[in-house]
């Protein structure tokens, strides 16, 4: 005769819930490493890439003249 926590209506382990439970929780590990492994670390912010082109135009409008030093400095911060 069965007991309470076995068989297919019960709690435990043994039963029918717990396996469901379990059989969830591990699925959902599953998933969660698999979209982990294919997009990295997806939960940082992507850093700012320095666009090195609107340097070198500021740059280069700077040697000519047509920029002051501190236009430049400030172009510069906003740039990085």
């Amino acid at each position: 005769m069965m007991g309470p926590g076995f068989g297919y209506g019960g709690f435990g382990i043994g039963g029918g819930f717990g396996m469901m439970f379990f059989g969830i929780i591990i699925i959902g590990l599953v998933v969660y490493f698999l979209l982990k492994g294919q997009n990295g670390n997806r939960f940082t912010a992507p850093q700012p890439v320095p666009n090195n082109e609107a340097l070198d135009i500021a740059k280069s409008r700077l040697a000519k003249g047509e920029i002051t030093t501190e236009e430049f400095e400030t172009i510069k911060k906003s740039l990085l």
